[in-house]
Protein backbone atom coordinates (compact mmCIF):
# COMPACT_ATOMS: atom_id res chain seq x y z
CA UNK A 1 0.00 0.00 0.00
CA UNK A 2 1.31 3.45 -0.93
CA UNK A 3 0.65 6.78 0.72
CA UNK A 4 1.09 10.43 -0.27
CA UNK A 5 1.90 13.46 1.86
CA UNK A 6 2.00 17.12 0.84
CA UNK A 7 3.97 19.75 2.72
CA UNK A 8 6.92 22.12 2.95
CA UNK A 9 10.47 20.77 3.07
CA UNK A 10 12.07 21.84 6.37
CA UNK A 11 15.20 19.67 6.19
CA UNK A 12 17.13 17.71 3.57
CA UNK A 13 20.27 15.90 4.69
CA UNK A 14 23.33 15.59 2.47
CA UNK A 15 23.75 12.31 0.62
CA UNK A 16 25.64 9.71 2.62
CA UNK A 17 26.87 6.35 1.37
CA UNK A 18 26.05 3.44 3.65
CA UNK A 19 26.64 -0.30 3.73
CA UNK A 20 29.20 -2.45 1.98
CA UNK A 21 27.97 -1.35 -1.44
CA UNK A 22 28.04 2.37 -0.60
CA UNK A 23 24.32 2.82 -1.28
CA UNK A 24 23.24 6.49 -1.46
CA UNK A 25 20.86 7.60 1.31
CA UNK A 26 19.39 10.91 2.46
CA UNK A 27 16.53 12.09 4.62
CA UNK A 28 13.79 14.50 3.57
CA UNK A 29 11.63 16.09 6.29
CA UNK A 30 8.38 17.89 5.56
CA UNK A 31 6.00 19.95 7.67
CA UNK A 32 2.27 19.91 6.99
CA UNK A 33 -0.97 20.87 8.68
CA UNK A 34 -3.15 18.02 9.98
CA UNK A 35 -6.39 19.66 10.98
CA UNK A 36 -5.43 22.27 13.56
CA UNK A 37 -1.97 20.89 14.29
CA UNK A 38 1.31 21.05 12.41
CA UNK A 39 3.00 17.70 11.85
CA UNK A 40 6.57 16.83 10.90
CA UNK A 41 7.20 13.72 8.84
CA UNK A 42 10.66 12.34 7.90
CA UNK A 43 11.22 10.19 4.81
CA UNK A 44 14.21 8.15 3.66
CA UNK A 45 15.36 8.34 0.04
CA UNK A 46 17.55 5.50 -1.27
CA UNK A 47 19.83 5.02 -4.29
CA UNK A 48 19.00 7.09 -7.39
CA UNK A 49 16.03 8.72 -5.65
CA UNK A 50 18.44 10.23 -3.12
CA UNK A 51 20.75 11.48 -5.86
CA UNK A 52 18.04 12.86 -8.16
CA UNK A 53 15.91 14.61 -5.54
CA UNK A 54 15.51 18.22 -6.72
CA UNK A 55 13.68 19.50 -3.64
CA UNK A 56 15.26 22.21 -1.51
CA UNK A 57 14.45 23.55 1.94
CA UNK A 58 11.35 25.70 1.57
CA UNK A 59 9.99 23.79 -1.43
CA UNK A 60 6.40 22.58 -1.46
CA UNK A 61 6.37 18.88 -2.34
CA UNK A 62 4.11 15.87 -2.78
CA UNK A 63 5.83 12.73 -1.50
CA UNK A 64 4.70 9.23 -2.50
CA UNK A 65 5.93 6.72 0.05
CA UNK A 66 5.65 3.24 1.54
CA UNK A 67 5.88 2.15 5.16
CA UNK A 68 8.64 -0.43 5.67
CA UNK A 69 9.31 -2.53 8.76
CA UNK A 70 12.10 -4.98 9.54
CA UNK A 71 13.69 -7.01 12.32
CA UNK A 72 17.41 -7.01 13.11
CA UNK A 73 18.85 -9.05 15.99
CA UNK A 74 15.58 -9.12 17.89
CA UNK A 75 14.87 -5.38 17.49
CA UNK A 76 12.21 -3.96 15.21
CA UNK A 77 12.54 -0.89 13.03
CA UNK A 78 10.11 1.07 10.87
CA UNK A 79 10.70 3.64 8.16
CA UNK A 80 8.74 5.78 5.70
CA UNK A 81 10.56 5.23 2.39
CA UNK A 82 9.87 7.83 -0.32
CA UNK A 83 9.77 6.53 -3.88
CA UNK A 84 8.64 9.74 -5.60
CA UNK A 85 9.09 13.42 -4.72
CA UNK A 86 7.27 16.01 -6.84
CA UNK A 87 8.30 19.63 -6.32
CA UNK A 88 5.34 22.00 -6.64
CA UNK A 89 7.14 25.30 -5.95
CA UNK A 90 8.35 27.42 -3.09
CA UNK A 91 6.16 27.41 0.02
CA UNK A 92 4.64 30.75 0.84
CA UNK A 93 5.22 32.11 -2.64
CA UNK A 94 2.13 33.87 -3.88
CA UNK A 95 1.71 35.21 -7.35
CA UNK A 96 1.16 38.90 -7.05
CA UNK A 97 -1.55 40.40 -9.17
CA UNK A 98 -0.83 43.50 -11.19
CA UNK A 99 -2.54 46.56 -9.74
CA UNK A 100 -5.57 47.69 -11.69
CA UNK A 101 -4.91 50.81 -13.71
CA UNK A 102 -6.30 53.83 -11.92
CA UNK A 103 -8.99 55.80 -13.62
CA UNK A 104 -7.57 59.20 -14.36
CA UNK A 105 -9.76 62.19 -13.76
CA UNK A 106 -12.08 60.43 -11.26
CA UNK A 107 -10.91 61.39 -7.77
CA UNK A 108 -14.23 61.00 -5.99
CA UNK A 109 -13.03 58.08 -3.83
CA UNK A 110 -9.49 59.25 -3.07
CA UNK A 111 -8.46 60.78 0.20
CA UNK A 112 -6.99 64.29 0.21
CA UNK A 113 -3.99 63.34 2.39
Amino acid sequence: MSYTSTGEVIALTPIEHVGQNGMAKRQLVIKFKDGEHEQIQPFTLWRERAEKCSATVGSRVVVSWDYKGREYHGKYYADAVAWKVEVQGQAGSVQQQQPAPSQQGDTSDTLPF
